[in-house]
């Protein structure tokens, strides 16, 4: 699931003969989307479903069609608190919980729960590491992932990420590096039109995939 950060371009001029005037383009927020996962000879398509605060963009949670649920929660400005994302299959939570620098986040601490068996209440927590970020100006233009190394409690990076825009705000390229051998490296490059995209009014937290406008095309 793609995860979202940038601010929305919901304005723009409509010249005329005496003055220009501006104009506010409705914000339709999504209420589903399908992905189809191709795995080896078979595919499987998934279904999210997403709800909203009542009179508000903010998301209250998405329900999947594999057996997971997110959840978020806000702080009194409306910013982005916590992301829980509840995983049934693997009775497991998974918790982002966001630290800021004003108005921007600085951190994300990673914390895992257990949930019991039948009522999928947690039954327990750990720190599992966390994320920090660099910016130029309020662009995200790099992200470093720590974890715990397992057995100990010591800390090591496991993925960094760096970003590119263009002028509009759009992310053009991510380049990621997985430090700890897990994943190979990744390379992603995207194109855009000019209409605003649906998810850009939300406020769920950065994985380098945040649009102003419509993505045409993405290349891996």
């Amino acid at each position: 699931m793609s995860r979202f950060y940038l601010p929305l371009l919901c304005l723009f001029l409509i010249p005329s003969c005496e003055d220009t005037q501006e104009e506010e383009t409705e914000l339709i927020l999504p209420t589903n989307m399908s992905s189809t996962v191709v795995q080896g000879s078979s595919s499987t398509k998934i279904i999210a479903d997403f709800y909203y605060r009542d009179d508000s963009y903010l998301l209250d949670h998405i329900t999947w069609s594999n057996y997971q649920t997110h959840y978020f929660e806000y702080d009194d400005s409306n910013r982005l608190k916590v992301v829980r994302k509840e995983l049934v299959k693997e009775k497991l939570m998974e918790e982002c919980l966001f630290r800021y620098d004003g108005d921007l986040y600085s951190e994300v601490i990673l914390v895992e729960r257990n949930l019991n068996y039948t009522t999928l209440e947690p039954i327990d927590s750990s720190y599992t590491g966390h994320i920090d970020y660099e910016y130029e100006g309020k662009h995200i233009v790099g992200e470093t992932e720590y974890r715990i190394q397992s057995g100990t409690e010591t800390l090591y990076p496991v993925r960094e990420s760096s970003y590119e825009y263009d002028d509009a705000g759009n992310i053009l390229s991510r380049s990621t590096r997985y430090l700890d051998g897990s994943e190979a490296d990744e390379e992603l490059v995207l194109s855009y039109d000019q209409g605003n995209h649906p998810f850009s009014g939300l406020l769920y937290y950065f994985t380098g995939e945040s649009f102003v406008n419509n993505p045409l095309t993405k290349t891996n």
